[in-house]
């Protein structure tokens, strides 16, 4: 009992020791002088588009596009290679909101090339588009727009 007695008011005392009051410390510690270094040049910083991440310096497509009775603003911005990927932001411009968006890189047909469906935020489209793997100068950005009223029209954006 005595051995208990003993651990347990040393182990005490050392715990009570240990987690003292900071500031006797501060008040004996010389005072600490700054030296602030010379100021760095900053770097650029690629511009959030604005849905959390950016696309760093990718060549960048923006044109309008009226397809289904709906006016768009197209941004993309991604470099034509085989199996690479664009960024799309889409802005309603005129037209009524709801109209569903397809995308493709490719050809008229959509052969060889994976469809993607726009994500819709109200007025605003976005989607991540992937390139064929094979490409040649015929390959473009293909848009099918159905409308509120049902209908679907097809247009395209070249790539370079």
């Amino acid at each position: 009992m005595r051995i208990f007695t003993h651990t347990l008011i040393i182990g005490t005392s050392l715990a009570l020791t240990a987690c003292g009051n900071d500031k006797a410390q501060d008040a004996t510690t010389p005072e600490k002088t700054s030296v602030t270094a010379p100021a760095k040049t900053p770097k650029p910083v690629p511009i959030d588009n604005g849905h959390g991440h950016s696309h760093g310096n990718q060549p960048t497509i923006s044109m309008a596009l009226s397809l289904s009775g709906v006016t768009l603003d197209i941004n993309a911005q991604g470099t034509l290679a085989p199996n690479a990927e664009y960024h799309v932001d889409i802005g309603l411009i005129a037209g009524a909101p709801g109209a569903v968006i397809r995308l493709w890189i490719g050809d008229a047909s959509g052969k060889g090339s994976m469809k993607t469906k726009a994500d819709s935020h109200g007025d605003h489209y976005h989607a991540h588009v992937l390139a064929p793997k094979e490409i040649n100068d015929k390959t473009a950005m293909w848009f099918e727009v159905q409308g509120v009223s049902g209908d679907r029209e097809t247009g395209q954006i070249a790539l370079q």
